[in-house]
């Protein structure tokens, strides 16, 4: 079976009980996480790793010993119940070894969820999966959330809409977003509205996202995380009247700096430790984080945080000095603190 990406919500609602191998694969190495972690949920239950229901498989390991994923087909829980078997990362070259426990498939055996990176439609792995009635697969490719995800969010976070231009607005915001990212954002506004009952408006919106939603102030703090004088420089020259939110902004900049710093404390390790922060670091975030860590030390990174604290305190107790010469000061000092 293969399903369109803007019908999976509604896929997940109520999963058939004839699927047992799902293929999820995409670009947005978030979405594709995010919704294998879905899947595990609904049929599994939250409990099913600790129970030792769900088993992870090594792709490594798997294609040094080839009867290791159909042996695993056919093993049962120890402690009964439902079992899973999550396989991250797969290619072309496991395909055979999938074909192998589609042929031999039973009604009882464990759910078998894959993730995969980008995969043609004339990948055999695709092929494999979509013309197989107990098996689905599908492609995350859209960055930005689909009007059918966003409606998705703001009923199970039991936020309120009458305007369809709200639904349109949260959908471009979104474009400016991590998926995982914006989905956290949501929660902020979930807690902003808890004892609201009216619908969303747009200055509630704009109240709740951070500087993240202004891709120009999201550029700011990415030139400041890459030591980027001249682009700093710039945006303070044509950026019209004062930052809307300058705490927002500083607040931003200083969790990006402590990612830094816990990345350099697991030095060697830095790809695991992205996956597991909440939440998870992904794609070309993930990749320019690491980049960035070549050019901070421990030293200058905590440097920087108390610059960023310290304007932090002057912004909030209504400094006379302008938010802007505050911010600019501030960030032109991190950027010229030794390497």
């Amino acid at each position: 079976m293969r399903l369109q990406e803007s019908k999976i919500v509604q896929f997940l609602e109520n999963i058939p009980k004839s699927k047992k191998i799902f293929l999820l694969h995409g670009t947005v190495d978030s979405k594709v996480w995010y919704y294998r972690k879905l899947i595990e949920i609904k049929l599994l239950e939250k409990q099913a790793r600790k129970e030792m229901r769900l088993v992870t498989l090594n792709k490594t390991l798997l294609n040094k010993e080839k009867h290791l994923l159909i042996n695993e087909m056919k093993t049962r829980s120890f402690f009964g119940g439902a079992k899973g078997i999550i396989l991250e990362n797969v290619s072309e070259k496991e395909t055979n070894l999938v074909m192998d426990v589609l042929e031999s498939l039973d009604d009882d055996d464990p759910f078998l969820i894959m993730t995969s990176g980008f995969l043609s439609q004339s990948s055999k792995l695709r092929k494999a999966i979509e013309n197989n009635i107990h098996s689905c697969s599908v492609g995350l490719y859209q960055e930005e959330l689909t009007i059918g995800e966003i409606q998705s969010l703001l009923q199970r976070l039991k936020l309120k809409t009458s305007e369809p231009y709200i639904i349109e607005t949260l959908r471009e915001i979104s474009k400016n977003y991590d998926f995982l990212e914006f989905r956290q954002e949501l929660k902020k506004l979930a807690l902003f509205k808890s004892f609201d009952e009216t619908s969303l408006s747009i200055n509630e919106l704009e109240k709740v996202f951070s500087s993240e939603a202004n891709p120009n102030e999201k550029r700011l703090i990415d030139d400041l995380m890459q030591r980027q004088e001249g682009p700093i420089i710039d945006f303070f020259k044509n950026h019209v009247g004062n930052i809307k939110n300058p705490v927002s902004v500083i607040t931003r900049a200083a969790f990006q700096f402590r990612i830094l710093h816990r990345i350099l404390c697991n030095e060697g390790n830095e790809l695991n430790f992205l996956r597991n922060i909440w939440p998870p670091i992904f794609g070309k975030n993930k990749e320019q984080l690491i980049k960035n860590t070549k050019i901070w030390q421990f030293s200058s990174i905590e440097n920087a945080l108390r610059i960023l604290k310290a304007t932090d305190l002057k912004l909030r107790l209504n400094h006379k000095i302008s938010s802007k010469t505050l911010l600019i000061y501030s960030f032109l000092e991190i950027c010229q603190l030794k390497k």
